[in-house]
């Protein structure tokens, strides 16, 4: 709220107001000399006092135009506008947008705000300008080339003694004004810090604007632009340099369950605890990074990501701190979805048409509907990922997020902290402030452990007690975690077998294999194979940019009879291949790899009881002399992972 000593002095300064609009006489040394000036020019061109000049707004058309006009500068100042918005929102602020001869293009604000600028016609289309209504901030910035904030009776007409504005003008990079941004709120609030805000955000759109500019002014620009963009999250508190608290957003109050106005004029320590950091931010000036705090209330504690900014004055002297705070929720939801870990596929995406693979889809909608654990049985390429993607898409977690973890990739030594986390300081290269597992990102959600037999003897004890107790304990911590968590299962390994050979825990094995779903290979799905050319076919032919290609019959031949040892992964392999070697648009069998050939495949099939372990034994030889052994290459061609042709070759003793 405004004090005495504020009330005080605008009380003089609307006397002065009232002795100039009637004598036309100035009162020294109690009216800023630029309101003076602006004052005169008002009265010299004939301003109504009371209303200003009597005006329309522009026509539909009309604004259309000056958008079309100003098309580039709406679209950068836009999202900054939105973000200096949120900074006040629920305050009673609009925030406007204008071009350089005072024409309001755009405006945000609060609806009772929004309401009570019709009164005064501070809406787009309406024209700013001082000639039109007298001394405001836009348009005496747009005269003086200056920010300014004109505060109630200083405006020159008695209509607008309400509201209290800050302005300031837009420059394009040869330093011409193009527009003004503008923040007004009715004066009974305080707007100490509204023209900082609004010049920050000014300096933000020209820094938009002047990719072109010096690295010292893009700079300058970037140290005014992060107090702006600092405070973009769910919750906001704004201090000051005594660390209490002035302002919190309607978010802040909602996480931490209390109104404002039992939070603003307290010690931050009173809401947030221990605070060293942020008073070591008002003391040094200094930026605190992101950490994950525990907010301990008197009935609940909430797990959240805060940091802290200092906001200084020009002198760069620190008067405050703004302090964002992000519930752990959110912040992995964000996470998830920037690592594009969310499920794309879904039942009506998986090909196939044959009565196995029916029965498959099947009984994994009916898994679906459950919250039990699913395992999936399948050889590498099968498409187990994505049956576990559909599953999690046809249950109720939909909305929730999709985390696949590869156990046989990750190594022996990371595979704890990646799956449960880790704390602060808990080893050597720690990210300061810990960080949460894969688990806890997945919370509410589906974590698939694909791979799941090659994980390490030691680690399936732990994950067993995580499924267990639906608990994590991070690495170096000793607080557990719930979590929420649907487990999917995959494997390629028969793991009754790996029970019985030690690799695998007999205990495990039973939490895991509660529903157990047996994927088929593709060399079973008698008749699917057609469908799932043409659907490659189609998919790559787009990402490649060419026309859809025809397919020889000798090569339909060759597809629908061979083996097929890395099942869906390696048809979808050949015909990217196949695609990329056509010259016609005609898959021929020139076209396919070299183990794909008819006189190859013949060689192969004049003994008719080879064994299977033999073709796919010549399968990987015949690879590994076409790539001089190169694992990576050899893998691709084959449809299969690196790990799994690393234990072909042992097991089949192949020599590099």
């Amino acid at each position: 709220m405004i004090s005495k000593t504020g009330n005080s002095n605008r009380q003089n300064i609307k006397q002065a107001w009232n002795k100039f609009v009637l004598s036309g006489k100035i009162e020294e040394g109690i009216v800023r000399h630029a309101i003076v000036e602006s004052w005169i020019r008002c009265h010299r061109s004939g301003v109504n006092y009371l209303a200003g000049h009597e005006q329309d707004l522009l026509s539909s058309e009309e604004i259309q135009g000056f958008i079309k006009e100003k098309k580039q500068l709406i679209y950068i100042a836009k999202p900054i506008m939105k973000t200096l918005f949120k900074c006040v929102q629920g305050s009673s602020f609009i925030v406007v947008l204008v071009n350089k001869d005072g024409i309001v293009l755009e405006s945000i604000g609060d609806p009772d705000v929004l309401e009570m600028s019709k009164t005064i016609n501070f809406l787009p289309g309406a024209n700013w300008s001082e000639e039109y209504v007298g001394t405001n901030a836009i348009g005496t910035a747009l005269v003086l080339n200056s920010p300014i904030q004109v505060a109630g009776p200083e405006h020159y007409c008695s209509k607008h003694h309400a509201w209290t504005c800050s302005a300031a003008p837009i420059h394009d990079a040869a330093g011409n004004v193009i527009g003004c941004l503008d923040m007004s709120g009715l004066i009974e609030r305080n707007h100490s810090n509204d023209l900082g805000m609004v010049v920050a955000a000014v300096r933000a759109i020209e820094n938009q604007l002047h990719k072109q500019e010096t690295q010292e002014k893009l700079f300058t620009a970037h140290k005014h632009l992060t107090t702006v963009l600092s405070t973009i999250s769910e919750g906001i508190i704004s201090i000051d340099k005594n660390a209490m608290i002035t302002h919190v957003n309607s978010a802040l109050a909602k996480i931490i369950c209390m109104p404002p106005s039992d939070i603003v004029g307290k010690d931050i320590h009173h809401i947030l605890g221990d605070c060293h950091r942020i008073y070591k931010v008002l003391e040094t000036g200094e930026s605190c990074l992101e950490e994950e705090i525990v907010v301990n209330l008197p009935k609940q504690q909430i797990h959240c990501t805060s940091k802290a900014a200092p906001i200084k004055d020009e002198f760069m002297q620190v008067v405050g701190a703004v302090i964002t705070l992000r519930e752990i929720k959110q912040v992995h939801q964000i996470v998830n979805k920037m690592a594009a870990t969310q499920a794309r596929f879904q039942f009506k995406d998986i090909i196939g048409e044959n009565n196995i693979i029916q029965e498959v889809i099947k009984r994994a909608k009916i898994a679906a509907q459950s919250l039990s654990t699913v395992l999936l049985l399948g050889e590498s390429g099968t498409g187990k990922e994505v049956f576990a993607q559909a599953i999690h898409n046809g249950s109720e977690r939909r909305e929730g997020p999709f985390i696949a973890v590869n156990c046989a990739a990750m190594p022996r030594e990371l595979i704890q902290s990646e799956l449960f986390g880790y704390c602060d300081g808990a080893f050597t290269g720690a990210k300061r402030g810990g960080r949460p597992g894969k688990f806890e990102l997945a919370d509410g959600g589906t974590l698939l452990l694909d791979e799941i037999g090659d994980m390490p003897l030691d680690m399936q004890v732990n994950l067993l007690r995580v499924l267990q107790e639906k608990t994590v304990i991070r690495v170096g911590g000793d607080k557990p975690t719930p979590v929420d968590v649907r487990v999917i299962a995959a494997t390629n390994k028969n793991l009754s077998i790996e029970v019985e050979k030690g690799t695998f825990r007999k205990d495990l094995f039973y939490r895991l294999n509660v529903v157990s779903i047996g994927i088929p290979p593709l060399r079973e799905r008698k008749g699917d194979i057609s469908l799932l050319v043409e659907y490659f076919l189609k998919k790559m032919s787009l990402k490649l940019g060419k026309e859809i290609p025809k397919i020889d019959s000798l090569v339909t031949d060759i597809l629908n009879s061979y083996y097929w040892p890395g099942n869906i992964r390696e048809l979808e392999n050949v015909l990217e291949y196949a695609i990329n070697m056509i010259d016609d648009n005609i898959i021929k069998e020139e076209s396919l790899p070299v183990y794909l050939k008819k006189e190859e495949l013949r060689i192969e099939s004049e003994d008719n009881i080879m064994s299977l372990a033999v073709l796919e034994c010549n399968a990987i030889i015949k690879a590994m002399k076409k790539y001089n052994g190169n694992i990576t290459k050899v893998a691709q061609a084959l449809g299969i992972a690196r790990n799994t042709l690393y234990e072909k070759i042992k097991k089949y003793q192949i020599k590099n």
